[in-house]
């Protein structure tokens, strides 16, 4: 019998989505050489805001994520697509993570990540036929 699994509650999601914008607060953050605390001083905030929001412990305002994306030079999508479920949404992130690579690590990544995709999708080829 299979197991159906329970919705999440509003919190538990607001929680995932906390820790996975967390993620990619740092994430850009270290790809610009910051520490926290400098990235804190630049939007005039204390060190420990910065990480409670790479923790995933709060969740920046909206306010406070496009100060962020100034200081970090990116977009507040590009903080905000990590938490998303959305295919083009994780399409843009597998995008993003291409980015500075040559072609032929583009390549192996592209490689690397059809081939997963395809062994996923034979694990489940009922799923498969059914999306079609």
């Amino acid at each position: 019998m299979p197991i159906i699994p329970t919705p999440l509650t509003d919190e538990a999601q607001d929680a995932l989505l906390a820790a996975r914008v967390g993620t990619a607060i740092a994430e850009q953050r270290r790809a610009r050489g910051l520490t926290q605390a400098k990235l804190a001083e630049m939007i005039d905030l204390e060190q420990e805001a910065i990480s409670r929001w790479e923790r995933g412990a709060r969740m920046p305002t909206l306010h406070r994520l496009q100060q962020l994306s100034d200081a970090l030079d990116c977009s507040v999508d590009q903080l905000l697509q990590r938490g998303s479920k959305r295919p083009d949404d994780q399409l843009a992130v597998i995008a993003d993570a291409l980015t500075g690579l040559d072609s032929d690590e583009r390549e192996l990544v592209v490689n690397f990540v059809q081939q997963f995709a395809d062994m996923l999708k034979a694990k489940h080829p009922v799923k498969s036929k059914q999306r079609k």
